[in-house]
């Protein structure tokens, strides 16, 4: 039996640094020198890690008879004026780990790997806030499954799929305006989420919005739910704060179906009121293989 990525997973997540990179050329002097460099980079690393392709490279590296069927990422533009951009790039490095030291010197090794072989497009250090709180103040990933079992249901492809234990990942780097969501009275910002802020407890009844944000991201199709597994991280400087939304899935519509709610590309034509608070400027969908699938590509 394949094992899943154990990043996927580990809690131990305090610090965090997120790396997507563009293949430089795909002939095979270059996919071969790619493979060296992950199996390096694995080989060497002293905290947790996730790797991840995006459709284009993952073609390029399938050992399996049966190739995995996944779509880039493709700008959402809803009705109300919000969008989500493609910045669709190839690979995906996450670094996390409780010692900030080894997750930048993981970060440097990853750097020095892969000089020559693919151009750095985007780089996000992100850190766990108080209890595992977004800027916002409301504590992120809630709805998460709670036990192993449940999570790896969520987030990964079932042994009956030739590529079991992988998982189809969704990031998007999205910047708050935090300084007109702290204007709006508590209440109000309960509402916009659908929790309550100090504990985290799910409006029911009439005091929950359609437009919250739990309405529509809760959602099932045929009676089934579509649980995302959620590992998020906040980033921040004094400039621009905000979430690296990180998600694992078992399908790839799952996300598609609640970005499309999000955004209000749905019948019913209502949006998300939390994205009048938050803009996604970064979208990517990839494919994160077992960690045994991982291995026989970066040694073969």
């Amino acid at each position: 039996m394949e094992h899943a990525q154990s990043g996927i997973f580990d809690d131990n997540n305090r610090h965090s640094y997120f790396l997507e990179y563009v293949i430089t050329n795909r002939d095979a002097d270059t996919i071969n020198a790619l493979k060296n460099a992950l199996k390096n980079i694995s080989d060497n690393l002293n905290c947790s890690s996730v790797i991840a392709f995006g459709r284009r490279l993952w073609q390029h590296l399938d050992n399996q008879a049966e190739a995995l069927d996944f779509t880039d990422f493709a700008t959402l533009s809803g009705p109300f004026g919000h969008t989500a951009p493609a910045t669709q790039h190839d690979l995906l490095i996450w670094l996390h780990g409780d010692d900030l030291d080894g997750v930048f010197d993981a970060m440097q090794l990853c750097q020095s790997q892969l000089n020559g072989v693919a151009i750095l497009a985007l780089e996000c250090p992100g850190f766990r806030y108080k209890d595992n709180r977004d800027l916002t103040g409301f504590v992120d990933g809630s709805a998460n499954p709670k036990d192993l079992a449940a999570k790896a249901d969520a987030a990964l492809l079932p042994t009956s799929h030739s590529h079991q234990q992988g998982s189809f990942v969704l990031t998007q780097k999205w910047v708050h305006d935090l300084s007109e969501f702290e204007k709006l009275p508590v209440t109000v910002q309960e509402k916009i989420v659908g929790r309550t802020k100090p504990d985290s407890i799910e409006l029911e009844g009439d005091d929950m919005p359609k437009n919250s944000h739990v309405s529509r991201t809760d959602v099932k199709v045929d009676n089934v739910a579509m649980k995302l597994y959620r590992r998020s991280v906040p980033f921040g400087n004094a400039n621009e704060k905000g979430l690296y939304f990180l998600g694992f899935a078992c399908e790839q519509q799952r996300f598609q179906i609640q970005l499309e709610r999000m955004f209000g590309l749905t019948q019913d034509g209502i949006y998300d009121k939390l994205i009048d608070y938050s803009k996604a400027v970064n979208s990517a969908y990839w494919f994160a293989p077992s960690q045994t699938q991982l291995t026989q590509i970066v040694t073969t």
